[in-house]
């Protein structure tokens, strides 16, 4: 694990030949602040300024912001449903997304909460308030629920987080394949104004289930290798 660590500048470098125009990765808050509170931790800050300086340098990146989401849509057209599913997506995402695109908390949400929830200075409001270019969604699920469609505008769509496991192999056609049908078949014909798309994942890596045993990577990392080699695989391109 420490060999991976210290070779995150040289993947960088192997996102600039198959012409990646963005990289996605997560600002871990333990390296940063590893009491919780207090200081910064001077190395894992100068990790991110690193690891940012090194995308920069050599991938097109104009990608920054990202929300974890589970979507609410209303189990049947019925006005009570689809108020209720209103009021999940305003509670579940509308608590960070309208701050940054509105510059205040959902109404739902400052009417149920009270004193409870924290009231933007006018300043604040308008400190945060068209702070991020664009809100990007890694949507893990989508949930019926009965008694709120979504408040947002289907503009502009980006896929985050998405991908496909395969066998560990270089020959991962099967990939493509999903890739290409789930961005053609399944958003641009039906529609959906597709900005990018950000596979899951780059490299290899350790997964929470099947540890190193699921190959979602574009790279193959020979773990029986003390160099830990990279070898990219037919999606890679």
């Amino acid at each position: 694990m420490e060999a991976l660590l210290q070779m995150y500048l040289e993947d960088v470098k192997l996102m600039a030949d198959p012409g990646f125009e963005g990289y996605k990765f997560s600002i871990s808050w333990s390296r940063l602040i590893p009491n919780g509170r207090g200081p910064v931790n001077p190395k894992g800050l100068q990790y991110y300024n690193n690891l940012i300086d090194e995308i920069v340098r050599h991938v097109d990146s104009k990608w920054f912001c990202w929300i974890k989401s589970l979507w609410s849509l209303p189990y049947t057209n019925k006005t009570a449903d689809v108020n209720v599913a209103q009021r999940a997506n305003d509670f579940y995402l509308g608590w960070f997304v309208n701050p940054l695109v509105f510059g205040d908390y959902p109404d739902i949400m400052k009417k149920n909460a009270g004193s409870r929830l924290p009231k933007f200075m006018k300043q604040e409001s308008t400190h945060v308030k068209g702070a991020v270019d664009f809100i990007a969604l890694n949507q893990y699920a989508t949930v019926r629920v009965k008694d709120s469609s979504n408040s947002l505008e289907n503009d502009n769509v980006l896929f985050v987080l998405s991908g496909q496991m395969t066998p560990a192999t270089l020959n991962d056609t099967t990939r493509i394949e999903f890739i290409f049908k789930l961005i053609l078949d399944d958003a641009v014909r039906n529609g959906s104004n597709v900005k990018g798309y950000f596979t899951w994942s780059f490299l290899d890596c350790f997964e929470l289930f099947n540890a190193y045993e699921s190959a979602f990577g574009l790279y193959y990392v020979d773990l029986n290798d003390k160099e830990l080699t990279r070898y990219p695989k037919v999606s890679a391109h």
